[in-house]
Formats: structure tokens, C-alpha cells, sequence
């Protein structure tokens, strides 16, 4: 006897499932102040509960495999005016910089300065007037300040060495250190305003292979 074929209906909301991650997304993760993980999937950026493990939110824009994201820290007074929000700034291989409204899934601002790799990206903390402040790195060798609400390059400085990352004094948001290809940069006149005014100081990094202690033990 032939079944008479029938009609199931299901309601299933959209999804995306990750898989395994890329080399690329190494360095992509960042815990949030207010208890979200945030993670590269190559090309997805993925948003979790720490507490629960279940996933929030999946971002999907970029074109390449992300390289590095951050949540933006959101210290500041809120009032109607400006509203809390959850903004996350995401960066891909290929130099694009992505900010995002993460409850809602869209892209508030694209950024883009060169078509290599973004090497870090970093929120400014300091005052009211820079939250909406992101300092890049854009290889080889320059720091890029942008306005991540508009998209508006502030200022661009270039320097001597190939740089690799960065690191703010938490205690003074005026001192900025570079990690080059050849040692540490120490910035001292960091501002929103204007780029730092000289080359900075730069400390060496010597490598232990090649002091002369290390040749003689390695040679006995």
C-alpha cells in the first residue's frame, strides 16, 4: 500500500556552524569586560558566553581570515545621547579593520589602509573623547590612529624597524611601547591629537646566541 507523502514544517533560526580554526586565527581572541568571548574562525568572528559556552553571535563580512579582535572597553558615561553598546573591532589578513554592533550583527565601520595583514589594533581608554579611538598597526613599519565611529584616519606615523605589536602604560596613556624586529620603541608624547613627535627610544634586543659567554660554553 503506497504512503500518501505529508508536510512536516520546522522552525529553525539561522545558524552558522564553525569548524575547525586556521593558523591565522592564532592571536584572534579576546575576553571581554563584560563576560563575552570573541574569537577569529577564518573568516567568521565568533561571540560566546563564558559562562554558558553557547554561542551568541556569528559575524560574517570579512573576506579573509581574521587576525586579531577587540572588544572596545565602553568606559564611559552613558546617557541617550550615547547609549551602551557592544563594539567589537575585528582585522583580517588581508588589512581590513571591521567594527561592529555586536548585539545587533552589523558592521558599523570598515577601515582599510593597506592589503597586508593588520599586526595589532588596540581601543584608547583614557577619556570620554577617545572611545571611539583605534590605534593600528599596519605593516611593516606604521601606526595608524583612526576614528572607528566614521572611519576617519587621524593620524599616521611610520618608523624604522618592522613593527609587531603594542602595548599601552595602563597607568598613563600617554606612554606607548613598539615591539620592532629589532627591539623595544618606548613612546613617551603619545596623543589623540597629533602623532608622536620623534623616532622614540629604542632599547636593542640582543639574542643570547650570539654573546660571546654563550660561544664559549656551547664550544666546551
Amino acid at each position: 500500500e503506497a504512503m500518501l507523502p505529508f508536510t512536516v514544517n520546522f522552525k529553525v533560526s539561522a545558524r552558522t556552524l564553525t569548524g575547525a580554526l586556521n593558523a591565522h586565527n592564532k592571536a584572534a581572541v579576546d575576553w571581554g569586560w563584560q563576560g563575552l568571548i570573541a574569537y577569529g574562525c577564518h573568516s567568521l568572528v565568533v561571540v560566546i558566553d563564558s559562562n554558558t559556552a553557547q554561542t551568541l553571535q556569528v559575524l560574517e563580512k570579512h573576506k579573509a581570515d581574521v587576525v586579531k579582535v577587540k572588544w572596545a572597553r565602553e568606559n564611559y558615561h552613558h546617557n541617550i545621547g550615547s547609549p551602551y553598546s557592544l563594539r567589537l573591532a575585528s582585522a583580517d589578513v588581508n588589512g581590513k579593520i571591521i567594527v561592529w554592533d555586536v548585539a545587533a550583527g552589523v558592521a558599523q565601520c570598515e577601515i582599510q589602509e593597506h592589503a597586508k595583514p593588520i599586526q595589532d589594533v588596540q581601543w584608547l581608554w583614557n577619556q570620554d573623547a577617545s572611545r571611539d579611538l583605534l590605534l593600528a598597526i599596519h605593516p611593516p613599519n606604521y601606526i595608524v590612529l583612526w576614528n572607528a565611529d566614521t572611519g576617519t584616519k587621524l593620524w599616521k606615523k611610520s618608523y624604522a624597524d618592522n613593527i609587531l605589536s603594542f602595548s599601552f602604560d595602563p597607568f598613563d596613556p600617554s606612554h606607548l611601547t613598539l615591539l620592532t624586529s629589532e627591539g623595544i620603541v618606548f613612546i613617551s608624547d603619545f596623543s589623540p591629537s597629533k602623532p608622536p613627535s620623534g623616532p622614540g627610544k629604542k632599547v636593542y634586543i640582543s639574542s643570547p646566541h650570539s654573546s660571546p659567554a654563550h660561544n664559549k660554553l656551547a664550544a666546551a
